[in-house]
């Protein structure tokens, strides 16, 4: 526990004593995951860019959260046990989400649960209906616009960690940020102490989605906006 409790100081974040220990026991169940839910394996460097890297560049959220392509759960459970909002994990390989469902009963984060899909075969219902929607390490940005813009709220946030060459896939994504009715608003840089340039890109949801929107997995990878 003292590790965590180190490494987050570093970083200028404080926690109570029951988030970091929550953290911590859900980092450990990550990292020894009988499946590739993470690359990375050794608990320190897990810390930094599993822990800190989501809680960096977010202080503060509310609301409804929608995390699309969780995989281990990054960001979404860290959201879910950081702040008081309520948490959708969404990921569509069967046996992940599984884990993912036994780890939110494990850990009793009651603010959290897990639908096993693939975000454009979410219910209709759950579209524009989240103030924050959230992905990270899913795809490129054009794609992600279309997965995770019709889900957000008109006045909703769209969260995207990427890494330091986020301006090539800006430039891509002028033409899908206009038809889904999404403005960027924010840019945090920074960097780890493992040495990686990290991005948010932070943008607004400033008009409804067309209905069309997810289409199918086919026609996204075959023709992004």
């Amino acid at each position: 526990m003292k590790e965590i409790d180190q490494i987050l100081n570093e970083y200028a974040i404080r926690l109570e004593e029951r988030k970091t220990e929550k953290l911590h026991r859900y980092l450990e169940y990550l990292i020894t995951a009988p499946m590739n839910l993470t690359s990375v394996k050794k608990y320190h460097e897990a810390l930094h860019k599993h822990i800190a890297d989501v809680l960096i560049p977010v202080q503060s959220l509310q609301g409804e959260i929608l995390d699309i392509g969780t995989g281990g759960g990054v960001p979404g459970v860290v959201f879910a046990i950081v702040f008081s909002v309520s948490v959708t994990l969404v990921e569509s390989i069967r046996k992940k989400a599984l884990w993912l469902q036994e780890i939110v009963e494990k850990l009793q984060i009651d603010n959290a649960k897990v639908i096993c899909s693939r975000a454009e075969d979410l219910p209709r219902q759950l579209k524009e209906s989240f103030d924050v929607v959230t992905a990270r390490a899913v795809a490129p940005m054009r794609i992600l616009l279309e997965l995770c813009m019709p889900f957000c709220k008109v006045g909703g946030r769209l969260l995207l960690y990427k890494g330091p060459n986020w301006k090539e896939e800006y430039a891509l994504s002028k033409n899908a940020m206009q038809i889904l009715g999404a403005e960027l608003q924010d840019v945090v840089e920074y960097s780890l102490k493992t040495g990686e340039k990290r991005t948010l890109l932070v943008l607004n949801k400033v008009e409804k989605t067309p209905e069309i929107f997810p289409r199918k997995a086919g026609a996204i990878l075959k023709k992004p906006l």
